[in-house]
């Protein structure tokens, strides 16, 4: 029974973190959104006035439209390094669940049997080394 609770703690964490993660990942697409529109409709409607004045009704809208692209690749280039550092610490938090992992199954089974500790101790070595691994995508 000692080793239904890590498990049961690693999937706890893990399902907290991932729904972190989406509440913020929402909550600032939302604000982008917002913040984008609010943006593009009063620098459209500045930018195009300006520019009509000097070059005409059509060359003012194409630059405003122009300027609003911009700022909407300006925020996904935030959301991306966002996205980057997060992917970072999901690998992190990997190695310290199978490293949480190890010590618990370990603990078990070196009390109870060495040989069969060894072979465990091997392959959990294996199974570690294979999710600290970088991934080639």
């Amino acid at each position: 029974m000692s080793t239904a609770f890590p498990f049961s703690s690693i999937i706890s964490s893990y399902a907290n973190a991932k729904a972190r993660q989406y509440k913020r990942d929402a909550a600032f697409a939302g604000f982008i959104g917002l913040m984008l529109i609010l943006a593009s409709l009063a620098l459209t409607l500045a930018f195009a006035a300006y520019v009509a004045q000097t070059y005409g009704i059509v060359t003012g809208l194409l630059a405003a439209a122009g300027l609003t692209v911009l700022l909407a690749l300006a925020a996904l280039a935030v959301r991306s390094l966002l996205r980057a550092r997060e992917r970072r610490h999901q690998r992190v938090l990997k190695v310290n669940t199978a490293s949480t992992l190890a010590a618990s199954s370990a603990t078990g089974l070196i009390s109870r049997n060495k040989s069969a500790a060894i072979v465990a101790g091997l392959a959990l070595g294996l199974l570690a080394g294979s999710v600290v691994r970088p991934e080639r995508d």
